[in-house]
C-alpha cells in the first residue's frame, strides 16, 4: 500500500510525504530534546548580531557569514524558539526532497518516474534527531542539491553551456559560506567532470571563478568597511585551524548509520545483479557513488563529528535505496522492505534519543551544566567555555569564541587589542564577567578606568 502510493508519478505524493514526516516528527515537537550546543550558539549569535555589531570585527567567531546572518534573521523573527527552528528545518527538508525527486525525474535516473526517492529522502533525514534542527549543514546541503542538478545537466551531452559550469562553482562557493569545509566539493566536482565530460582549462577556470565570486564579493564588502583583516583572521584562517569540542565518538556515528549503510550495501548488490541501466543512468549511478565518497571526505576534513554532518549522504543514499526497492520484483517483498526501512530508522532515532541504546553517546552535543547556575537573566562575559550559562543569560561584548578571544586578553602589548577591549567593554558593558583563567587583572592594568566599574567576588567581576 505504502509503496504503491508513492511509486506512481503524481505530484500529490508530496502531500503524502509531508503527512508521513509530520507524523514521524510529532513526538519531537511534543517532547522536544534539550537545546543542543549548536542551537544555543545559533541563538546567542543571532542576539549579538541584532545589537548592531559587525561580524568578525566586533563579534569574534569563525561561524561562516551566511549561517551567521541567518541566525540574526531567525532571532529577529522567532527569538530562542527551538520549536520554530525544528519546524523550519522540517520545511527545508521537504523542499530538498521535493527538488531532489524532480531532479531524478527530469534526468530519467530510474526506469520509471516515481516519488519514492522523496519518501526515502525524508525517512533518512530521521536517522538522528539532531538532523531536524536549523544547522549550518542543513542550509548548506540545499546549495549542494543545486550543484547536483547542474552536474547532471553537464554530464548529459545534449546540454553544455558555460552558465551551467559557472553555476557549479557558484553554488559550491555559497555552500562554503554556510559550512567552510564544503569547499572540498570544488576539487571533487572538477574530478567528476574530468571523468564524465570533456574537461577543458576553460571549464576549470569557470568553476573556480564561480566558486570565488561569493568569496570575492564578501572580501570587497569587508575591505570597504575596513574590516578585511578581521574577516581573514576570524573566518578564513580560523576555519583552517579549528577543532570543535562538541564532537561525538566514531562508534556512536557508526551505530546511527548502521541501517542506512546496510540498505546501501543491499542496493549495490541489487544494482550490479539486476539493473539494466542506460549509459546515462549508469553514469548517474557512478556520480552518486562518488558523491558519497565526497560527503565522507568532507566529514573527514571538518573540525568535528556530529550526526547531522552526514546529511550530504542522504541524496545519493535515497537514489540507491529507491533503485533497490524498485528492482524488487515481488510486490509484497518490496512493500515489506520499505516498511522495514522506515521502522528501523524511526526506532533507531527514538531509541537513541531516549538513551535506550547506551553505546550511542549524545552528551557532547549538549552544553555542559554551568558552575554558575545561580546567575540568571544577566548580560555576561565569560573568559572561558562555560556555554551552559547562556541557556539562562545573554552574551555581552561580542567575545563569542574564546579561542579567538584568548589572544586579545593575553597579548595586551598590542595597542589594537587594548583599543578593542576598551571599546567592547564600554559600549556593551557586561553585568558580570566570569574570569576562569584570571585574565581580567591584566586587562585592568592596561585599562585602569575599567576596574572602577567592577568589584571582584572570587572569579566573578560584578558591575557596580
Amino acid at each position: 500500500m505504502l509503496l504503491r502510493f508513492f511509486r506512481i508519478n503524481d505530484p500529490y505524493s508530496l502531500l503524502g510525504i509531508l503527512v508521513v514526516l509530520i507524523l514521524i516528527s510529532l513526538p519531537l515537537f511534543i517532547d522536544p530534546v534539550n537545546i543542543t550546543l549548536d542551537e544555543l550558539k545559533m541563538f546567542v549569535l543571532g542576539e549579538i548580531l541584532n545589537q548592531g555589531k559587525s561580524l568578525y570585527a566586533e563579534v569574534l567567531t569563525n561561524t561562516p557569514p551566511l549561517a551567521a546572518w541567518i541566525s540574526g534573521w531567525f532571532d529577529a523573527i522567532f527569538g530562542r524558539s527551538q520549536r520554530a527552528s525544528h519546524a523550519l528545518s522540517l520545511i527545508i527538508i521537504i523542499i530538498q526532497l521535493s527538488f531532489f525527486t524532480l531532479i531524478l525525474i527530469n534526468s530519467r535516473a530510474h526506469h520509471e518516474n516515481t516519488y519514492l526517492p522523496g519518501l526515502i529522502f525524508g525517512l533518512l533525514a530521521f536517522y538522528s534527531f539532531d538532523v531536524i534542527s536549523l544547522s549550518n549543514e542543513l542550509m548548506a546541503s540545499t546549495m549542494l542539491l543545486f550543484v547536483l542538478n547542474n552536474l547532471f545537466k553537464e554530464i548529459e551531452f545534449r546540454i553544455q553551456r558555460d552558465e551551467i559550469v559557472l553555476n557549479l562553482g557558484l553554488y559550491i562557493g555559497l555552500a562554503s559560506l554556510f559550512v567552510f569545509s564544503y569547499a572540498v566539493y570544488l576539487p571533487g566536482v572538477i574530478i567528476i567532470m574530468a571523468i564524465f565530460t570533456r574537461l577543458s582549462a576553460r571549464k576549470i577556470f569557470l568553476v573556480i571563478f564561480g566558486f570565488m565570486l561569493p568569496h570575492g564579493f564578501l572580501m570587497v564588502i569587508y575591505y570597504m568597511k575596513g574590516n578585511y583583516s578581521a574577516l581573514i583572521q576570524n573566518f578564513y584562517w580560523a576555519n583552517l585551524n579549528w577543532q570543535d569540542e562538541s564532537s561525538m565518538d566514531a562508534s556512536s556515528i557508526l551505530i546511527l548509520c548502521l541501517v542506512p549503510a546496510l540498505f546501501l550495501l543491499l542496493s549495490f548488490f541489487m544494482l550490479n545483479r539486476e539493473a539494466r541501466l542506460t549509459k546515462y543512468q549508469s553514469q548517474l549511478s557512478q556520480i552518486m557513488f562518488l558523491w558519497v565518497l565526497l560527503a565522507i571526505a568532507e566529514v573527514a576534513v571538518s573540525s568535528s563529528l556530529k550526526p547531522h554532518q552526514l546529511i550530504t549522504c542522504i541524496p545519493p543514499l535515497s537514489y540507491f535505496i529507491s533503485h533497490y526497492i524498485l528492482l524488487i520484483r515481488r510486490k509484497r517483498l518490496a512493500e515489506f522492505t520499505i516498511w522495514l526501512l522506515m521502522i528501523s530508522l524511526i526506532s533507531t532515532m527514538y531509541l537513541t534519543r531516549y538513551n535506550r541504546i547506551n553505546r550511542v553517546d549524545y552528551s557532547n552535543l549538549f552544553p555542559k551544566p554551568s558552575e554558575h547556575n545561580q546567575i540568571l537573566e544577566k548580560r555576561v562575559l565569560i573568559l572561558g567555555t562555560d556555554w551552559g550559562l547562556f541557556e539562562t543569560n545573554k552574551m555581552a561584548s561580542g567575545f563569542f569564541d574564546w579561542r579567538l578571544s584568548h589572544s586579545i586578553f593575553t597579548e595586551l602589548d598590542y595597542f589594537d587589542n587594548v583599543v578593542l577591549l576598551d571599546k567592547a567593554l564600554r559600549d556593551d558593558a557586561p553585568d558580570i564577567i566570569i574570569d576562569e583563567e584570571n585574565k581580567m587583572q591584566h586587562v585592568f592594568r592596561a585599562i585602569p578606568e575599567l576596574q572602577e566599574l567592577y568589584r571582584q567576588d572570587g572569579n566573578l567581576y560584578l558591575r557596580k
